[in-house]
């Protein structure tokens, strides 16, 4: 199982010169708790609920790009799953986009992990419940 197959796909971006309230209203839209910084398709970073919170506290909404930062981890989709997983909690990190030659082409969360991994338990315990009938 690799990060590839784990990640959430379409992705809601934002772009660094959006303000921080509008990533706050995306948030809002979709449940999300981060959303990845994309400028003309090219990875920047990552911007957070927490972030974006503590921008407002201000009197104008900045912009994306100051209250953004780089992400403590980043995966390839060739990325083992496990290994990611070990990573996420180790370093307390709830997702972790996924890039392509420095282009996001998804997010893998815990939940995605773990859903990815139950998942293919249900697959094993079908195919032995098959293999069983069959002998």
């Amino acid at each position: 199982m690799k990060a590839g197959d784990a990640m959430i796909r379409p992705l809601v971006t934002v772009g660094p010169r959006d303000f921080a309230r509008h990533a706050g209203g995306l948030m809002d839209d979709f449940g999300l708790a981060v959303l990845p910084v994309v400028d003309q398709g090219v990875f920047q970073g990552v911007v957070t609920r927490v972030a974006v919170l503590r921008g407002e506290e201000g009197v104008q909404s900045p912009h994306v790009q100051e209250v953004m930062s780089q992400p403590a981890l980043v995966a390839t989709t060739d990325t083992p799953a496990a290994t990611l997983l070990d990573a996420m909690i180790r370093y307390e990190v709830l997702c972790v986009p996924v890039l392509d030659d420095g282009h996001v082409v998804g997010m893998v969360t815990r939940l995605s992990i773990l859903q990815l991994i139950s998942q293919n338990n249900q697959n094993l315990h079908v195919e032995a419940g098959r293999a069983a009938v069959h002998s």
